[in-house]
């Protein structure tokens, strides 16, 4: 705990088997915020994300990056994240899509 909250961190224990106990809090400097653009598809949603800052943990960040979420059956969500201002190689994996979205669905998205 302290060495999560000595990196600024946010400490937060839990009983949800495999939820993370330090992350960033929700005014980090770091990672994306949702951007003006919240799409719902036909078979999900599409956003876009922003850099919130200059700052990078890893290098060579995308901003703005896409977030295509398909509730594609009950039991099966697919997300999707891409450049939108460049294209790039995709492993040509086929992945049959019903082309609506679940009507029921056991999971929850959140944005």
């Amino acid at each position: 705990q302290e060495a999560c909250e000595a990196r600024g961190c946010t400490w937060c224990a839990t009983d949800v088997a495999n939820a993370p106990w330090c992350f960033f809090p929700q005014d980090s400097p770091y990672g994306y915020s949702l951007g003006g653009n919240t799409e719902k598809t036909a078979t999900g949603w599409r956003v876009t994300l922003n850099k919130r800052q200059a700052l990078s943990l890893f290098g060579n960040d995308i901003s703005p990056v896409v977030l295509e979420v398909e509730f594609q059956t009950k039991d099966r969500l697919r997300f999707r994240l891409y450049d939108p201002n460049r294209q790039r190689f995709e492993v040509p994996l086929q992945i049959d899509s019903p082309g609506v979205a679940a009507d029921e669905a056991s999971y929850d998205v959140e944005f």
